[in-house]
């Protein structure tokens, strides 16, 4: 007996049980579709919170004075003199200083704390936010030392009951709890990219951000024109590495001091954050893969149930000249289709599935031809594992008891 004729009595033995054979494959399809669906979600979910924190930081870096170095003087603080000097080497895209403080604000009886950014042309190209409502702060506003803000939208939202109210309104701001608050006039609402993230790590507590521009904080804070750090944006952001040895060299020719300045890129967060949820993507998926196992236990089950069933037919096989190998062949043949088919059709309703479950919890899935094609796979090889107990026991069985058989 040829492949052919094995696998067409295969394919006549499971369409004479086409009910048994569906639900043997049901327990394949079920761990199929569940790995396609978790794998998708986690990663559209992974690539929804991580991607605009990635994108934010792609290319960029922060550049700060090690003040705790023997050789730091307060002269090497970051300086207007100095940020032109860097700018005047037309080596990098945007440089800007960047100065980042809490304050508080009044809401509803107890102070929250918000994150205050100061803006320059620059950093805002750098630092870019999507606004939602207003608009970002003018060429003029930059030099006015004018109080004006942009606020978050979900600061926005709590405060004024919407973001869309609160444009053109104030909000009150302290240093501390104890300062005295000063008012500013909101100009632009944006969007706070953190809030999938807080939700994605189980917290409730969303951060809150606030934009001045330089000129604002200056004038309000009196505060001198050295800074602590600098942001920089690449020029190609493949070369970012590059860029950082570059300004560390650029520095220490113009201080004359070596090891002073430190950089980290601003993408290294989300890259922590993103393999945490890698880790955590894989981690359900396994468990979901979990019932692959427990479906491939079901298609042993179920060949095993069909080789007594088929006692005598394997008899008389034998005696008309079927060897060992064809019969093992047929239900090994039985076997694999049972998963190759119950995984194709898996595949099919997790694609389904995930687009469905992608809707409902507002994440667009990513579909992985990886995860697929290894998920067939996957399903193949549980169909030759399981199948060859069931299929060596069929071969091995003595003609004649196997003739005597009822």
């Amino acid at each position: 007996m040829n492949f052919m004729e094995s696998f067409n009595s295969a394919i006549k033995s499971l369409k004479g049980n086409r009910a048994r054979s569906f639900l043997t494959m049901l327990g394949i399809i079920i761990g199929i579709s569940s790995v396609i669906t978790m794998s998708s979600i986690g990663k559209g979910g992974q690539q929804n919170i991580t991607g605009k924190l990635k994108e934010n930081g792609y290319g960029k870096f922060t550049v700060y004075a090690d003040t705790k170095d023997e050789n730091f003087r307060w002269k090497y603080l970051f300086e207007d003199e100095m940020i032109k000097k860097l700018k005047a080497t037309k080596e990098f895209k945007n440089i800007s200083p960047k100065i980042t403080q809490r304050v508080y604000s009044k809401f509803k009886d107890r102070f929250e704390i918000l994150w205050l950014t100061v803006a320059t042309p620059e950093y805002q190209k750098i630092d870019k936010v999507k606004v939602l409502y207003g608009r970002e702060f003018i060429s003029f506003e930059y030099k006015a030392g004018e109080k004006i803000a942009m606020i978050d939208h979900i600061t926005a939202r709590d405060v004024f009951g919407s973001p869309q109210l609160a444009l053109g309104k104030t909000i009150s701001l302290a240093q501390t709890r104890k300062d005295p608050e000063i008012s500013y006039r909101i100009v632009g609402v944006f969007e706070n990219n953190f809030e999938e993230y807080v939700k994605a790590m189980g917290g409730k507590r969303v951060p809150r951000f606030v934009r001045f521009p330089l000129s604002t904080y200056e004038r309000l804070y009196d505060s001198a024109s050295n800074y602590s750090s600098i942001i920089v944006e690449s020029k190609d952001p493949e070369k970012i590495s590059e860029d950082m040895a570059k300004i560390k060299k650029i520095l220490e020719d113009i201080t004359g001091v070596s090891d002073l300045y430190e950089v980290r890129a601003l993408s290294d967060g989300a890259s922590s954050f993103d393999s945490i949820l890698t880790t955590l993507n894989m981690f359900v998926t396994f468990v979901a893969g979990i019932s692959l196992f427990v479906g491939g236990v079901g298609v042993m089950n179920i060949m095993l149930v069909s080789v007594i069933e088929r006692t005598k037919e394997i008899g008389i096989r034998k005696a008309i000249g079927a060897t060992n190998k064809d019969i093992l062949c047929q239900f090994l043949i039985e076997s694999v289709i049972l998963t190759g088919l119950g995984g194709v059709l898996g595949v099919l309703l997790g694609i389904v599935m995930g687009k469905i479950v992608g809707n409902i919890v507002n994440i667009p899935p990513i579909f992985s031809f990886v995860s697929i094609f290894t998920s067939l796979g996957i399903s193949m090889i549980i169909g030759v594992v399981f199948g060859v107990i069931p299929a060596k026991k069929a071969a091995e069985l003595n003609p004649i008891e196997a003739l005597r058989s009822e």
